[in-house]
């Protein structure tokens, strides 16, 4: 058993060579694991709070979801460019740079967390104000965003040391993680919520916990992982500024894209309460399936990063076969995951929508939601894969781009403009904008691609070894 646990932290999968069709879809299992598991924990802090303290409260918790999710998003895709870089370098068999950008990561990390956490803190307040959140349940939402922002810089830690792992073969590590830190989420939601009495504060602690624990196995497992190609040391902790450029010029874009995508999300939801203001129902129905949407973008996304990490590894390795390769074969799984939400979404979003919500009024306006999102996913997946793959080629600038102005510019118009007409005033209209800008999103991608792709694979020369240290 010890053994094979040891062979589980160690062994990391090699993304230059073998067969490469069953290897993208078994690294991004864990991948998509971890997501489900970080969904999972949400859920449980929604269901404790609700039955332990109040409707209201889970309903404030709810009302942050939206910020929260867009906190979350820009700070993974900034992460993202030490996936590639670090990625690329190894395929490249260039371990100083590796080594140094293990490093600069961490460091950037945790001095960028500690600034928009406190920024985060002060403003809290305000953030609320300006996603229009009703006041009946502001005051216990800005308790819980603040507490929040307070346990900022541990979830970047771990963000970018899932990151670096992902980026030399390691996917299961940061999903024993979570799955760690989960169980104690669970067991101090349990005790802060109930015996306790701590309501959605007690939420939000157990939430700092689980990702200060996830945070230390990480660390721990670069640290202490002796056949990780870029191992952690304190004693080579420093920023190497070249290094940290080429990070930011991809992650910053990609960062960039998430505030771009997930934006507009607050406007939507802030939208959602002018439809039928008051109507708990209806907003109830719209979060249950809004936490089932996650669990479809796990699917995707986790496709997503598993296709653009090889990628970037391979281009590294200046294997232009296997580029090739990953594309065909992560569009292949991802679509495999598309029909599989097509037909949960068309046949099951009774019991699952039963999972959050028991009124029907609520279960229809989540129907409503469920069968605009999860029905034309394939059209999300394809926006979100033809983004990875150009960011696993370094040109993170074209689908940040993209972002801004479909999934941005013009879903802020439309919101502005079309939603506030009588005819068009209503939930499906409202949510048939997410396909509308996916598909406009979609398509300009896609021609990048198909622009770009020769170009850089014509760009690439055989590998020259260098030297390791």
């Amino acid at each position: 058993m010890t053994n094979y646990l040891k062979k589980f932290f160690h062994q990391d999968t090699d993304m230059t060579s073998g067969n490469l069709f069953w290897k993208i879809i078994l690294f991004a299992l864990p991948i998509m694991l971890t997501q489900v598991m970080q969904l999972l924990y949400v859920t449980v802090d929604l269901t404790s709070v609700h039955y332990g303290d109040s409707a209201e409260s889970m309903g404030a918790i709810a009302s942050n979801s939206a910020l929260i999710n867009l906190i979350i998003v820009v700070f993974t895709g900034v992460s993202i460019g030490a996936n590639v870089i670090l990625s690329e370098a190894k395929g490249a068999k260039d371990q100083d740079k590796a080594i140094k950008v293990v490093h600069t990561s961490l460091i950037f990390a945790f001095i960028s967390g500690i600034a928009v956490g406190i920024l985060g803190f002060i403003i809290s307040d305000n953030l609320l104000e300006l996603m229009g959140t009703e006041e009946h349940y502001f005051a216990k939402a800005a308790l819980y965003l603040r507490i929040y922002f307070a346990g900022l810089p541990f979830l970047m830690i771990y963000n970018y040391a899932a990151q670096l792992l992902r980026a030399q073969g390691n996917s299961h590590g940061p999903f024993i993680a979570l799955f760690i830190s989960g169980l104690f989420n669970v067991g101090f939601d349990l005790l802060f919520v109930f015996p306790l009495h701590m309501g959605v504060a007690g939420v939000a602690v157990a939430t700092i916990i689980a990702e200060t624990i996830s945070a230390i196995i990480c660390m721990g497992i670069l640290m202490l992982n002796k056949n990780a190609y870029a191992k952690f040391s304190f004693k080579k902790l420093r920023i190497d500024g070249q290094v940290l450029k080429e990070i930011l010029k991809v992650g910053l874009p990609a960062g960039l894209q998430g505030f771009f995508f997930s934006l507009p999300n607050v406007f939507i939801q802030s939208s959602l309460y002018t439809i039928d203001p008051g109507n708990v129902e209806l907003e109830n129905g719209a979060t249950a399936s809004s936490n089932i949407e996650g669990y479809f973008f796990a699917i995707i996304d986790a496709i997503g990063v598993a296709t653009m990490t090889f990628i970037a590894a391979n281009v590294g390795a200046k294997k232009k076969d296997n580029i090739k390769k990953c594309i065909a074969y992560g569009l292949f799984w991802g679509l495999i995951g598309c029909s599989i939400v097509a037909l949960v979404t068309a046949f099951a979003y009774r019991p699952l929508l039963s999972l959050f919500v028991n009124s029907e009024e609520a279960i229809q306006a989540g129907r409503t939601r469920l069968y605009i999102m999860g029905l034309f996913y394939s059209l999300e997946f394809t926006m979100n894969f033809s983004g990875a793959v150009l960011r696993g080629l370094k040109r993170s600038t074209y689908p940040m781009m993209t972002t801004l102005l479909s999934c941005t510019v013009l879903r802020i118009v439309l919101i502005l403009t079309v939603f506030p007409l009588e005819q068009f005033h209503t939930v499906a209209w409202l949510y048939a904008l997410f396909p509308i800008t996916w598909s406009i999103a979609t398509i300009s991608n896609v021609v990048a691609l198909i622009i770009f792709l020769p170009k850089d694979l014509r760009k690439i020369e055989p590998l020259k070894i260098k030297s390791s240290v």
